[in-house]
Formats: structure tokens, C-alpha cells, sequence
């Protein structure tokens, strides 16, 4: 099985401008599964060392690292021209920052500690929610006629 790559000067400037929009949005949301799977490591290590952790902390850490990939696959597809990727980025982004800022208002929801990385998960998912979803982006993704 060959794989098949596009050599830099066949791309179209669309698509150059494409992966250069979506470059930083790409960094932010590595960093944020990057952060998200330190979190699971963490929790994984504390719990086998025997701390007792909350089954709250579990789902919520495990559906945030959830998000993470399904981010990153959006954004990474949508860089490449998906335009169903990117109306898929463009609404879950913001779903995701609004669920976190939630999260964390919660009193006692979840400890301190928790509560600042999901913070921290948040404010890596907010620069690409607003990238995402400015007007110039829509250029990147004219609709099929």
C-alpha cells in the first residue's frame, strides 16, 4: 500500500490559506488532548497508588478527553477542506468552552485541582471556537454548487 502525498506546490491557494488558518487551532487543540490525557494519567496513577477517586472526576475527565480527539479530528479533517468538519468544529467548540465554564462554576462539583485543569482545557478550546468561527473562515470553505 502506497501513500499518497500531495507535493507543497500543487496545493491550491485555498488550500495553502486553508492549513495556515487552521495551524493555530490545530496547536491549541493538541494541547488540549495533551492536557486531557495527563489528566487520565494522573487519575490512572492515583488510583492505582490506592487514593479513592470521585466516579464524578472519572466521567467528566473521560468525556473531556473524549471532545479532545473529537476536536482535533474535526479540525484536522477541516483543515484539509472538509467543510462538514468544520460546521461540526464551528458548533461543538463553543458547546465545549460553555460545558467546561459550567463545570467549573459548580461549587464542591469537583476538587480544586480538577476543576483547574478543566479550566485550563477550556481556555485551549476557546481560541479555536472564536478562530473557527470567524467571518473570514467561511472563505475557506466555499459550498459545493
Amino acid at each position: 500500500m502506497t501513500e499518497t502525498r500531495i507535493h507543497p506546490t500543487a496545493l491550491t491557494k485555498a488550500a495553502l490559506a486553508r492549513r495556515a488558518a487552521f495551524r493555530p487551532v490545530l496547536v491549541v487543540l493538541t494541547g488540549f488532548l495533551v492536557v486531557s490525557i495527563a489528566m487520565e494519567a494522573v487519575l490512572i496513577v492515583q488510583s492505582v497508588s490506592g487514593t479513592e477517586i470521585d466516579p464524578a472526576v472519572w466521567v467528566r475527565c473521560s468525556i473531556v478527553l473524549g471532545s479532545s480527539i473529537l476536536l482535533l479530528v474535526f479540525a484536522a479533517t477541516a483543515s484539509r477542506g472538509s467543510r462538514p468538519a468544520w460546521r461540526r468544529l464551528r458548533i461543538i467548540a463553543p458547546i465545549v468552552v460553555v460545558a467546561v465554564i459550567v463545570i467549573v462554576a459548580i461549587p464542591g462539583f469537583l476538587p480544586d485541582w480538577v476543576r483547574v485543569e478543566q479550566a485550563v482545557c477550556g481556555a485551549l478550546v476557546l481560541p479555536a471556537a472564536i478562530l473557527v468561527n470567524l467571518p473570514g473562515m467561511s472563505i475557506l470553505f466555499p459550498k459545493e454548487a
